[in-house]
């Protein structure tokens, strides 16, 4: 997951299943300003291997938020 930060800012990054519930949170704290990438293995929160479907990835700073659909295939 690659994503632009304008400025230093506080980032959280999480993962939701297609049915709102959240599996996994890959950021929650501050990050400089520049481009980021993050790696998601596919993982819960407690490391279990979560199974082919439809998720949500969700990047919230500075009191903005943007979402995109991702399919994981096995």
């Amino acid at each position: 997951i690659t994503f632009d930060l304008p400025e230093t800012a506080y980032v959280r990054l999480n993962i939701y299943s297609a049915r709102g519930r959240q599996v996994a949170t890959l950021v929650d704290g501050p990050m400089i300003a520049g481009r980021h990438h993050v790696s998601w293995h596919a993982r819960d929160a407690s490391g279990g291997a979560l199974s082919s479907g439809v998720y949500f990835v969700r990047l919230e700073s500075g009191g903005k938020s943007i979402s995109h659909t991702m399919v994981l295939l096995k």
